[in-house]
């Protein structure tokens, strides 16, 4: 797949020198630097993680780097507040013996020649930036999902790592659950006949967040890193921990947070490789009264050739289909598979859908019996992103398509797209949200 057209892409050239002086000489391709050189470890040697955001989903990578402790050592942990890192800092001390160092600017990690794998658990609009940066620098890349903020983010985090030959994993942990792969394969045998629609669903309660008024930044956080590429605006405690997903600055809302999953699951399904046809999207934000913009409930449709991909998503009451709330369904024409959760599914076959009773039993707690921590260092050891089960073209595409969604909710009319651009058919307007204007010194490069 070709490049997207950077035409609207690029940025002034100051906003682009001032976003590289920021970062080290690594990063910005000077050649015979003994200041750039990095000493990553060697292939039997254990490998020196930094995790970056440990109040959530972070103290989650700390536990899955904990399970691999003959392979990987947590030396380092970053947060932009230092409020939530004595935790973290407890919990690596407790599995290794020694505490971690601490740090709140992501630059000193990216440049600390020690590190050789950075853990990105932060905000969603810090993905796209953390990842460049820690390619630019040696450092191979566990990223969550999505993995960029918009679609152009999530190109180049491919083109970075493709450039500077760097293993760069996606948090879609679902694509390592041996039973997940078991239902991808049913639906490759050909027993459902055509798969004519994928459909995925994140029917996921949400409360309101209310509202709360603009306010100091608390003491121990670093609030114009916190902000980073997102523009310049005053500090508001519903807008910080975990409640940035539900603003367009930083987040994606749940289409991009736990609808990602599925997304990638349906796209997964039907064996698609590029993006859609078209996009469509409806909505609202529904039943609250509150400072949140993304949607509580949304439809989404994406066209083929060949099929339809939907997706919905409820934060409010709603009732389940197919035994599934948060999962994906799959039609076909001699019948439907359902995956109700991480690590099971079932079948419906024929006119009177009859149970097709293919259902696992559950693996590990939490974890969707896999490892997808493990299959990220068996790639990094053998050098081969081809090894990993959730690789960052594919975390790209994924991303991209709950970006589309959410762009075609915000325009209220159905976008047509070039695939092989990765950009939408003579429309402006739409164009521009594939990327976004980024606040120095913190760009994204238009160009890795």
């Amino acid at each position: 797949m070709r490049s997207p057209n950077r035409r609207d892409f690029l940025q002034d050239t100051a906003a682009l020198t001032a976003s590289l002086a920021t970062i080290p000489a690594a990063a910005r391709g000077v050649e015979n630097d003994k200041e750039a050189e990095t000493k990553p470890a060697g292939p039997n040697e254990v490998l020196r993680v930094a995790v970056c955001g440990v109040r959530g989903r972070g103290m989650e990578h700390i536990q899955g780097w904990g399970n691999l402790k003959k392979d990987a050592r947590i030396t380092t942990i970053c947060d932009i507040d230092l409020n939530v890192t004595d935790k973290a800092k407890k919990a690596v001390a407790r599995r290794w013996g020694a505490e971690p160092n601490v740090v709140q600017d992501i630059r000193r990690v990216v440049e600390d020649k020690s590190i050789d794998v950075i853990s990105i658990a932060t905000p969603n609009h810090w993905h796209a930036l953390a990842t460049i940066w820690a390619c630019q620098n040696g450092k191979d890349v566990y990223v969550e999902k999505p993995v960029s903020h918009n679609v152009s983010e999530g190109r180049r985090m491919v083109e970075a790592a493709r450039k500077y030959d760097k293993i760069v994993q996606t948090g879609t942990q679902c694509r390592s659950s041996k039973g997940i792969q078991d239902a991808i394969a049913f639906l490759r045998s050909g027993k459902l006949g055509q798969i004519y629609m994928a459909k995925g669903l994140c029917y996921k309660r949400r409360d309101s967040i209310g509202h709360q008024a603009d306010a100091p930044v608390p003491s121990g956080v670093d609030y114009d890193i916190w902000l980073g590429p997102a523009p310049q605006q005053p500090f508001n405690p519903n807008r910080f921990h975990y409640n940035w997903h539900w603003y367009w600055d930083f987040g994606n809302g749940d289409l991009g947070n736990q609808g990602i999953h599925q997304m990638d699951l349906a796209r997964w399904g039907l064996g698609k490789t590029e993006l859609p046809r078209t996009v469509m999207a409806s909505g609202g934000r529904f039943g609250y009264s509150d400072q949140g913009q993304t949607p509580n409930t949304l439809s989404v449709a994406f066209e083929f050739d060949d099929c339809e991909l939907q997706f919905e998503v409820r934060g409010l009451a709603t009732n389940g289909e197919a035994d599934v709330t948060i999962g994906d369904i799959f039609y076909g024409t001699e019948g439907i598979l359902a995956i109700t959760s991480y690590e099971s599914w079932q079948v419906f076959y024929g006119r009177k859908l009859a149970r097709g009773g293919y259902k696992l039993e559950k693996g590990p707690s939490g974890s969707g019996g896999c490892d997808h921590f493990a299959n990220f260092v068996k790639a990094v050891r053998a050098r081969d992103c081809k090894l990993l089960n959730a690789d960052i073209e594919q975390g790209h595409l994924s991303s991209a398509y709950c970006h589309l969604g959410n762009i075609a909710y915000r325009l209220g009319r159905k976008l047509h797209i070039n695939p092989s651009t990765e950009s939408f058919v003579n429309d402006s307007e739409a164009d521009a949200m594939l990327t976004r204007e980024y606040r120095r010194p913190y760009v994204v490069p238009a160009k890795v």
